[in-house]
């Protein structure tokens, strides 16, 4: 089946860019109406998905917001883990707080938002890896966003870490044992936390130089972007429901 003309349009290369038109055609007997709509660029909308709405988030927040939330409440734990070094029963139950911080899949009960860190981490990276990569991203953004996503990546290693040393202190027998794991998980924690905070200063420093500036981009295209066999992304804003983003995450 062809894609619809909206698809068509924001995919070809004569319409790229932030004042991109889709021509929707209203056909009636005698009459064709065409109404011009400005879509986002791309980039941006990729960039929305990292720090406005991902479909699949608690809420629907966006990926950053998600992994910045997580990464407090592990480090939040990890804190009483420590405090409770005395009471194996307290440092237990601590690091399988942070545990379903991180990683959910491990431990799906606990006070984080059920994403886990590791997943709004990996997401996070993607989209902004996303947004460097298209065709009408920026020169701003082009200069810019491989520098957040040099503070991002050695994270995704760091949450892996602090789960597995979560799930480890958490098994351990001697309570001398578990209160180091506790120690070392409070350490790598904190470390997420703030450098997720420089990596948001970063991005937020970017998108305030952005010509035309950075809005925050509605949902409709948020959750209307589709990636086409060719690799090329664009649009979907027929009526009818779509499958949105299908094919990754």
């Amino acid at each position: 089946m062809p894609h619809s003309p909206e698809v068509v349009a924001a995919a070809s290369p004569g319409v790229r860019g932030r004042r991109a038109a889709a021509w929707i055609g209203g056909c009636v007997i005698g009459l064709t109406a065409c109404v011009t709509l400005d879509l986002p660029s791309i980039a941006h909308v990729h960039v929305g998905h990292a720090i406005t709405s991902w479909t699949d988030t608690p809420g629907q927040r966006g990926l950053f917001d998600v992994a910045q939330a997580e990464a407090a409440v592990a480090a939040e734990h990890a804190g009483y883990a420590v405090e409770g070094a005395r009471d194996p029963a307290a440092v237990r139950l601590h690091l399988g707080h942070v545990l379903h911080a991180a990683d959910p899949t491990h431990e799906p009960t606990g006070p984080g938002t059920g994403y886990g860190l590791v997943r709004a981490m990996d997401g996070c990276i993607d989209h902004l890896g996303y947004a460097n990569e298209v065709r009408d991203t920026s020169a701003n953004l082009r200069a810019g966003l491989p520098k957040v996503l040099a503070v991002l990546q050695p994270l995704q290693r760091e949450a892996r870490a602090v789960a597995a040393l979560a799930a480890e202190g958490r098994r351990a027998a001697d309570v001398a044992q578990a209160a180091a794991y506790a120690q070392e998980v409070r350490q790598r924690s904190e470390h997420v936390l703030a450098r997720l905070a420089l990596a948001r200063q970063q991005l937020s420093t970017l998108l305030a130089a952005e010509q035309p500036p950075y809005r925050t981009v509605p949902r409709r295209y948020l959750f209307g972007l589709i990636r086409l066999p060719s690799g090329d992304w664009a649009f979907d804003l027929s009526p009818a429901p779509a499958q949105p983003m299908g094919g990754y995450r």
